[in-house]
């Protein structure tokens, strides 16, 4: 995986520029303004995965509930499985 950052400076501060994501971080030197950029990365991937994890969450909640209505047992999901795991 590469990454593309473009880094300016403008007014004394550098800005250095994610091009694939479009964030951003401002700092008073190259490495300063990279530390933020890098810092805002982690948080937003962190983000992502917050939410990947309450999907998951919601899924499998979803998915318990209809089992629970229809009765499913966990003697019907091992068969299930094997069933799946035979063809």
């Amino acid at each position: 995986m590469s990454a593309s950052v473009e880094i300016t400076v403008e007014d004394g501060q550098y800005r250095a520029h994610d091009l694939e994501t479009g964030t951003s971080g401002t700092g008073a030197t190259r490495a300063g303004a990279l530390a933020v950029l890098a810092a805002r990365l982690s948080a937003t991937e962190e983000l992502a995965d917050a939410d990947l994890q309450t999907e998951i969450r919601t899924l499998a909640e979803g998915t318990r509930r209809r089992f629970e209505e229809h009765d499913v047992t966990e003697e019907d999901l091992a068969e299930a499985i094997e069933w799946a795991r035979s063809k």
